[in-house]
């Protein structure tokens, strides 16, 4: 919104054109913009002059919201839960910015054999050059399958005989 001030009151005059920018790309509250290439508009303004065709005013830049994903590993059963993440994903983050989905710790929802098991990874986060501009899921979820542990037998031979 553009505020024209030294107009008397009645006047058709106001601002129109121009381009704002904002100081720098990065998220934070009051962050200064700057107006220019402004110009004036209306049928009184022939009788005005604009001394300045740039203006300041402040802005919130908000941080970005991703969305995480990942996949997990299948894995024979072990009798217990633990999961390994084998891939880490984001959609969304703008072209040239370097953020990277990291950590987690994920676990089976069963210790049982199954297709399709869900898979539950939490503690997730951003790194990267770009992060601070973003946000995201710190808890994700995908499946995977525990199949059953493959065993082998064994046999023992056992000779009779005196000791």
């Amino acid at each position: 919104t553009r505020f024209l001030t030294g107009a008397i009151g009645g006047d058709n005059v106001s601002y129109v054109g121009g381009s704002a920018t904002f100081a720098d790309k990065n998220f934070g509250n009051g962050k200064i913009v700057t107006a220019t290439g402004l110009s004036l508009t209306g049928s009184d303004a022939g009788n005005y002059t604009l001394i300045n065709n740039s203006a300041l005013t402040t802005a919130n830049i908000r941080r970005i919201v991703l969305v995480g994903n990942i996949t997990a590993a299948n894995k024979a059963y072990d009798k217990n839960t633990s999961a390994t993440i084998t891939s880490r994903t984001l959609s969304g983050v703008l072209s040239g910015e370097v953020v990277n989905y990291i950590g987690g710790i994920a676990t089976f929802a069963t210790k049982n054999i199954g297709n399709g098991q869900t898979v539950t990874a939490t503690g997730l986060s951003l790194s990267g050059a770009d992060f601070f501009n973003y946000t995201v899921n710190t808890t994700a979820t995908t499946t995977a399958n525990i199949g059953p542990m493959a065993i082998t037998n064994q046999v023992v031979s056992l000779k009779s005989g005196k000791h």
